[in-house]
Formats: C-alpha cells, sequence, structure tokens
C-alpha cells in the first residue's frame, strides 16, 4: 500500500516509537472491560492472594483457563512455587475486597475480609463469589514483566445462589454489567 493510499483519520492519536507506543498501548488497555478475579494459593503453609483482571478460558477440553501475572506481584511467587491457585470470580458486592486486595499488606493478611474457607482442593476459597475455580499449573510462559499461567481445572464450584452481577474493571475503577434490552 503506497502513502497515498494510507488514510490518516484526523483527530486520532497515532504512536510509532517506543515510548509513545506503551503509553498508548497502556490507555487502549484501559478501555477493555474486564472481570475481576482473586487469585488465591497457599505456599508453606501462608495464604497468598492477588487481584487480577487478565483471566480467560482456554479450552473446555480438557477444562484449562489463562491468568497474566506480573512477574513482580507479591504473591507471584508463590503462586509459581505451589504448582496450583484458586481463580474466585467476583460480583459488584466484592468492589472492596478486590481493592484491598491489590494493596499492602501481602500474605494472609489480605485473607482478613471476606468469607474464606478451604475447598476440597485444599485451595483458599471466597464464600458468595459468582464462581471458584481450583487449577494445577500446567505450563507459564513469561513475556516482558508478566507471566502467562496455564491452569488446568482440578475442582469447580459454582455458587447457585448467587446472581449474575459480575464485577468489571474499566478505565481504573470498579463497575457493573447490565444488558442490553431489545
Amino acid at each position: 500500500m503506497s502513502e497515498a493510499e494510507l488514510q490518516v483519520r484526523p483527530g486520532v492519536e497515532r504512536a510509532d516509537d517506543a515510548q509513545t507506543l506503551q503509553s498508548a498501548f497502556r490507555q487502549a488497555m484501559r478501555r477493555l472491560a474486564g472481570g475481576v478475579a482473586l487469585v488465591s494459593t497457599v505456599q508453606d503453609g501462608v495464604r497468598h492472594g492477588m487481584t487480577v483482571t487478565a483471566v480467560t478460558s482456554l479450552t473446555m477440553d480438557p477444562p484449562a483457563l489463562v491468568v497474566s501475572v506480573n512477574r513482580r506481584a507479591s504473591a507471584f511467587d508463590a503462586l509459581v512455587l505451589s504448582g496450583r491457585f484458586c481463580v474466585n470470580l467476583l460480583t459488584q458486592q466484592h468492589a472492596d475486597l478486590a481493592a484491598a486486595f491489590a494493596r499492602k499488606p501481602d500474605g494472609d493478611a489480605r485473607f482478613a475480609n471476606g468469607a474464606w474457607r478451604m475447598n476440597e482442593a485444599g485451595m483458599p476459597a471466597l464464600d458468595g463469589s459468582v464462581a471458584s475455580i481450583s487449577c494445577r499449573v500446567h505450563d507459564l510462559v513469561e513475556y516482558g514483566t508478566h507471566a502467562i499461567l496455564i491452569g488446568a481445572v482440578e475442582h469447580l464450584e459454582i455458587e447457585p445462589q448467587q446472581p449474575m452481577a459480575p464485577l468489571i474493571y474499566l478505565s481504573g475503577q470498579f463497575g457493573g454489567f447490565w444488558p442490553l434490552t431489545a
């Protein structure tokens, strides 16, 4: 395609150099709504957890999911060393808990709030979450500042009485989802 054929849209921000591209990419990703979850694990008898928004299903056969984790996160080493984790899908009622797990203190102190228990897989599960999905780390892929954990699902609990009111993160804020009406 020649330069003459390229159409430049007025008023649209562009990024070409590395520094501008990184800043623009951050702004673009802030505009992508994501579900919010707490990822929990136990390492050497101590519970660890963190708030994440980068969780997605990978495959249904066999059941597996993907979690993207910053390698500098306080819970990262525990997630890798334990080899197991639980993804607790949050509701709108959990916004304060999600904010708390994104801050200090680290480790077991984060579990002072919320109704936590050890599930059948031996992982910390949050009562009242939409679902708690316990996984074994099948693989880990490092890229840049983050790592992708591929979790093979070993145990799943779905809260039957929980209304479908997922917690959503968009543009640095927690919110909810409302279906469009026809």
